[in-house]
């Protein structure tokens, strides 16, 4: 289940986010900054669109963009909601492609805490493990589409992507006081639908 995180929006965690990491120009640099995002970036396109390849694909095509039009975003700061931004519009044209076709849901990026990490897979993981990971990255999705798609997706970020309130804020042309409050009534909602679930 998804579990609230700390709240604050903390520049520490945006740090080791790698969000205040300038637009990076040489190659050298640019690996450095696939490094700092990529889990985090798939993680979070996987738990969007359900499907792990097509969360991969997305990534790698925000990546190489990233790259090709670095020179156009050298005075970019806030890398991270960037990237985030980035993303997240991939994301959403897939889907929009997708429309008509029923998305397959495949085996998630997971360690011990897939929700948190977004490491891949453990090899020693057996199809039991691996039909326990979907169902339960299923049942988290589909808890989330029962809410607001402006809370659900700043759950998501926060979680998933683990951004900070500020950069969730950049990221969607708003507020923290408004990222907060999709937050807190984001979470309040799902542990009441997980509570209805649990009795009935």
């Amino acid at each position: 289940m998804v579990e609230e995180p700390n709240m604050e929006s903390g520049d520490s965690k945006a740090s080791a986010a790698g969000g205040k990491l300038s637009w990076p120009q040489t190659p050298d640099g640019f690996r450095h900054l696939v490094d700092a995002h990529l889990p985090r970036l798939l993680a979070y396109a996987a738990h969007r669109l359900r499907d792990i390849h097509d969360a991969e694909d997305v990534v790698q095509e925000v990546f190489v963009r990233a790259y090709i039009e670095r020179a156009k975003h050298r005075d970019v700061l806030e890398v991270s909601a960037y990237l985030y931004r980035m993303t997240s519009n991939a994301c959403a044209d897939l889907m929009r492609k997708r429309c008509g076709r029923s998305p397959m849901l495949r085996i998630l990026p997971r360690s011990d805490d897939p929700l948190e990490t977004g490491g891949p897979a453990s090899p020693e993981r057996g199809p039991s493990q691996a039909t326990s990971d979907i169902e339960e990255a299923d049942r988290v999705e589909q808890l989330l589409a029962r809410l607001p798609k402006a809370q659900a997706e700043a759950v998501r970020l926060r979680v998933f992507g683990e951004l900070t309130l500020g950069e969730i804020a950049l990221l969607n042309g708003c507020s923290i006081h408004t990222v907060s409050s999709r937050l807190r009534y984001g979470f309040r909602k799902l542990r009441r639908l997980v509570k209805k679930d649990r009795t009935t």
